[in-house]
Parts: C-alpha cells; sequence; structure tokens
C-alpha cells in the first residue's frame, strides 16, 4: 500500500512540474512574440488620373481662297511711264565746242534727276511690308506644346473609337423596339491600354443600349495606349457609344 501512495505522489508530483513548465514555456513566447517588431507594409502610390473627354470627330468647313491685291507695278513699267522724252539737240555750225559740252552735260542731269526719284519710289512700294516679331519665346513655346498635345489627343481618339466599333453589339431587344441613342460612358485607362473601371456619364434613356455600352468597352479592353504627350496614370476617359438603325 505504501508503495502505491508513493507512486500516486511521484506522479502527481511530474504532473505539476509538467505544468509549471507548459506555463513558463508559454509565457515566455508571449514576451518574445510581444517585443518583436512588426514590419509595416509601404502604403500604395496614389496615381494621378487626367481627365480626358472624346468627341464624334467633326470636319472643319473648307475656307474659301482669298483674293489678294495686285502688287505694285513692275520698275520697269514705271520707268517707261515716267521717263521724260528726250529731244535731239542740233548744234549750229556757228556755236563753239564748249557750249555744247556744257548744253549736254545740263540735259544728261535733267533726265537722270526724274529717273533716280521714280527708282526710289518703285523700290519703297515693292518693298514687303516688315512683320512684327512674337512678344514672347514662352507664349510661342507653349502654343506649340499644346498643338503637339491636341494633335496626339485627336489621334489617340480616331484610334479609340475605332477600337470600340469592333466590339459594340446591337441588342436585338431594342431593335425590335426601334431605340436609338448616345451612350456616355466613363472609364479609366492605364498606361498599356487596360480598362480598369467603367461606369455610365450620361445615360441614353434606353437601359438596354446603356447596358451595351458597358460590356462593349469591358469586351474592347485593352484599348490603344494613351499617347506619351497625354499625362497621367490611370487616363480617366469619356467616350460616346452611338446606336443608330440604320
Amino acid at each position: 500500500m505504501n508503495v502505491l501512495r508513493q507512486d500516486r505522489q511521484a506522479v502527481r508530483w511530474l504532473a505539476s512540474m509538467g505544468v509549471v513548465l507548459l506555463v513558463h514555456v508559454l509565457v515566455a513566447a508571449a514576451i518574445l512574440w510581444w517585443h518583436v517588431p512588426r514590419v509595416q507594409e509601404p502604403l500604395p502610390l496614389q496615381a494621378v488620373a487626367v481627365m480626358v473627354e472624346l468627341a464624334p470627330l467633326t470636319r472643319a468647313p473648307s475656307t474659301p481662297p482669298t483674293e489678294l491685291p495686285p502688287g505694285p507695278p513692275r520698275q520697269e513699267q514705271e520707268r517707261r511711264k515716267r521717263q521724260p522724252s528726250v529731244a535731239t539737240v542740233q548744234p549750229s555750225p556757228a556755236v563753239p565746242r564748249q557750249v555744247l559740252q556744257d548744253a549736254d552735260a545740263a540735259l544728261a542731269r535733267q533726265v537722270s534727276e526724274p529717273q533716280q526719284q521714280d527708282s526710289a519710289s518703285s523700290t519703297e512700294a515693292s518693298a514687303p511690308p516688315s512683320v512684327p516679331a512674337p512678344d514672347s519665346n514662352r507664349h510661342a513655346a507653349s502654343q506649340a506644346l499644346a498643338g503637339t498635345v491636341s494633335q496626339a489627343l485627336a489621334n489617340w481618339q480616331v484610334q479609340v473609337l475605332g477600337h470600340l466599333e469592333q466590339f459594340k453589339r446591337f441588342p436585338r431587344a431594342a431593335q425590335r423596339r426601334r431605340y436609338e441613342g448616345v451612350v456616355q460612358v466613363l472609364y479609366a485607362v492605364d498606361r498599356r491600354g487596360n480598362v480598369l473601371s467603367v461606369s455610365l456619364a450620361r445615360s441614353s434613356g434606353h437601359e438596354p443600349l446603356d447596358t451595351e455600352a458597358l460590356a462593349a468597352v469591358r469586351r474592347a479592353s485593352p484599348l490603344p495606349p494613351p499617347p506619351a504627350d497625354v499625362p497621367g496614370d490611370p487616363v480617366d476617359v469619356t467616350t460616346p457609344v452611338e446606336f443608330f438603325l440604320r
């Protein structure tokens, strides 16, 4: 009996020691876990979005040719019109040679002076007017940059509308009910042309057409990528999707 009691006490003592050790291990693990520094995840970079609205292409009206007034008459015609007639003087045999030379010199001066005046007036009339220089080189550079961005947007507009036209379908329910209209779709495009989000900017008034316009933009992804001249990532685009029965 004494042996059994001693065995039971030994078992109880070992169990108590095991429980105490387990509690100490758990407390030490909790302390280590609490003091380990946590790695904070980096905040995601906020992308800058740019809003671009694409409109249907329109042809510019043709400008009629401007008729320019005739230029000033030629120098030769002015000389012929204003050149005085020179009379031939036949010297008398009784006049001395020195007198004849003086008369010829005076006559030559009288003829050359009107010709010089006519030549100066013709040169002034034919000289082109001076063109004023631009006020600032910075203004010219900004206009050139705006023209480059505008041309890039126009070219991209043609590519995007042509690409969407391949994926657009006319709903059968809308055809049976003779529904027509234009849906304005707003979507975000990354620099690779992937469509990130699609929403309805303006309804056509017919739900089947609105639903199909949103689905067409999703099916058309990826779109032609935005040109380098257009800033922003992503680029918010508003595109008209037209539905008309032929």
